[in-house]
């Protein structure tokens, strides 16, 4: 079913993310975010044995928020329940992308063939265990300001969710590779100042270069290097 991915509802629940009632599809375009908060953030690579959200203070490890990034060629349900991606323009119905049991393959439908709808719109499937929450967006346009209201929109509905666990697949046949680096690194840096519930990030590589993704998450990880958080990259 398709719900309005902009519901300003409390979803988290500890321990868990649950969702409300569904309702129609509507855009997420909110004016009134296209500006964000600039939030610096200090990130530093830690020891591989600290595993948990805290440190240990037998081994010295000083207690800080962990960030994790998942390089995948093939996530499933159970790795990651909530995905963001691009769908182009279509024919399509946008619940008959459900069928695709793989998020590699329900992704690379909606960038192919396209959706009917002509705004964002958020698809649950509650024929999993656990469910999916799949958010689907049209690629932003072609300048600035465009681009800053499109991140704004996105980042401000994953917000609304809140979930422990977000995953990213931005479509080569949608934006061409080096576009949906820049603006996948963008939405992460959002992300995770403003997000601190959220703590895992799957990028799953499809049709992009497995070493171009991997990259990505490691330039941002050098990037945001500092003391009060450890940041991790696994591949």
């Amino acid at each position: 079913m398709i719900i309005n991915p902009s519901a300003d509802v409390k979803r988290k629940t500890e321990g868990e993310f649950s969702f409300g009632p569904a309702v129609s599809a509507a855009s997420s375009s909110d004016p009134a975010i296209n500006n964000f908060e600039n939030i610096k953030i200090n990130i530093k690579s830690g020891d591989a044995r600290v595993i948990t959200s805290g440190g240990d203070p037998t081994l010295g490890i000083p207690d800080r928020r962990m960030i994790s990034f998942h390089i995948s060629s093939g996530a499933t349900v159970k790795d990651c329940p909530f995905w963001i991606g691009l769908a182009g323009k279509g024919e399509i119905q946008a619940p008959s992308l459900l069928n695709h049991i793989t998020m590699e393959d329900l992704f690379s439908e909606a960038a192919i063939r396209g959706i009917s709808d002509q705004d964002s719109v958020m698809l649950t499937d509650t024929m999993t265990q656990p469910a999916r929450y799949i958010f689907l967006m049209p690629r932003p346009g072609n300048d600035f300001r465009d681009t800053s209201a499109w991140i704004a929109s996105l980042v401000s509905t994953v917000r609304s969710w809140s979930p422990d666990v977000a995953g990213f697949y931005l479509a080569p046949e949608v934006m061409v590779a080096h576009e949906s680096e820049d603006i996948l690194a963008q939405v992460l840096r959002e992300l995770i100042a403003t997000m601190p519930n959220t703590t895992q990030f799957h990028l799953l590589v499809g049709r992009h270069s497995f070493n171009a993704v991997l990259n990505t998450a490691l330039r941002l990880k050098a990037e945001l290097e500092g003391d009060e958080l450890n940041v991790f990259v696994y591949h």
